[in-house]
Order: structure tokens, then sequence, then C-alpha cells
């Protein structure tokens, strides 16, 4: 078996950066500049990828978000994703979901596995919404927006939950760096931004990923233990 030429220049660069560096730097400075990207591994693989029709369930009935259409926006970046890297065969648009929702008198005392059965899915992907923030503090001129949630996902022909073990879900935070902008349509922007960012945070479990270790976890997936 041969070395390629590029991984040895990366580990000459590597060794040089960590005889240039000293104390707990030394390892993560020279493996970050050979291999600057981390790859990820899916926390869970959703089955039946080739023949499942899966259902986004993004739900703030507890915790009603300031901005409704960022729910929209995760959902419709998360069934992008999952269409692009082949994780279902087929998505349950998030209008059906909604006209399920106007529809139903009874909508918010249906179990997740029943709304998924309704709409036709065989899984779905229950994201339970914590409150949507722009601003630490509402008169501060600064914006930092943050999103939470806990995703589960239920097998609608089993009625129950297959991932996680823990029943309140997996808990995930997106985060956005502090900005300052004063368009009187940014609060818009930041939430929609926010919603997509989640879509693409949970869809994460789901998939092998790659992230820059040099860069701080803001704006996408940042997993609490």
């Amino acid at each position: 078996m041969t070395t390629k030429r590029s991984t040895v220049l990366a580990l000459a660069v590597a060794l040089a950066a960590t005889a240039a560096c000293s104390g707990c730097q030394v390892f993560a400075a020279g493996l970050a500049m050979a291999f600057p990207e981390e790859k990820v591994p899916a926390e869970f693989e959703l089955p039946d990828a080739k023949s499942s029709k899966v259902l986004i369930f993004a739900d703030d009935m507890f915790n009603p978000i300031s901005y409704p259409p960022a729910k929209r926006a995760l959902t419709e970046k998360m069934n992008q994703i999952l269409i692009e890297k082949q994780l279902a065969a087929e998505v349950i648009p998030y209008d059906r979901l909604r006209d399920l929702e106007t529809a139903e008198p009874d909508f918010n005392r249906l179990a997740v596995s029943t709304v998924g059965k309704r709409l036709g899915a065989d899984l779905v992907i229950y994201v339970l919404l914590n409150p949507l923030s722009l601003k630490d503090n509402p008169a501060d001129s600064f914006w930092r927006g943050r999103f939470s949630g806990r995703v589960r996902v239920v097998d609608t022909h089993q009625r129950r939950r297959i991932w996680p073990e823990e029943s309140a879900g997996r808990e995930i935070k997106v985060l956005e760096p502090q900005t300052e902008n004063s368009s009187p349509t940014y609060d818009r922007d930041l939430a929609l931004k926010l919603g997509e960012h989640m879509g693409v945070a949970v869809a994460q479990l789901f998939h092998v990923h790659y992230v820059d270790r040099a860069q701080p976890p803001q704006g996408r997936l940042d997993l609490a233990e």
C-alpha cells in the first residue's frame, strides 16, 4: 500500500505545528492542521430508508414560538436533506401536517404516532420545540439567536418511540453569533435562519457529516449531554 503525497505533507505540517506548540494545545493544533474536518457519525440510522415515508413534526404546542414560519423552514430543510441523503423514500409535505392540524379539532390530543399514521407516514421525526430566542434582552441592540428542542423518532406501525432510549428525547441547541443589524425585518430573517439551521442540526443526527475543527459550533448542531 502506498501513502498519498498529500497525506504525508499534511502529517509533516502537523508535526511542525506540534513542535511549535506547548501544553495541551499540541495535539489539537497538529490534528486540526492535518485534518481540518472532523467526521461525525450518525447517532441513529433511520430504518428502511429505501421504502419509508417520513413525517417531520415540529411541535410548539407547549412553548409557542414567536415566529411560526420558522417551523416550516425547519421542516422543509429537513425534508430536503432526508431526500438528498437518501434517508427516506418519501417525505410528508409541511402543508399536509398544517391541513390536518386545521381540520382536526382535537389535533393537540392526538398521539404522535396517530398524527403520522393519519398522514401515511411510517416514521415520525418529532421535534418538541422550546421558545425561539432572538435576543438575550429585548431592549438590547444586539441579536443573538437561539433555538432548541428535543428529538424523538416514532414508528407509526409499532406506535412507540424507537429512538432515543431517553423518553424525553435527544436535546439539541442551535446558536447564532452575536450581531448588530438595524433592518426592520431582521427579526424575521433571523427566525427563518434559526429554523433552517435547526433542520440541518436535527438531520445531522441521522447521517454522517463533517465539521470544521477550527470553527465554533455557532449556527450548527450543539448537542447537549
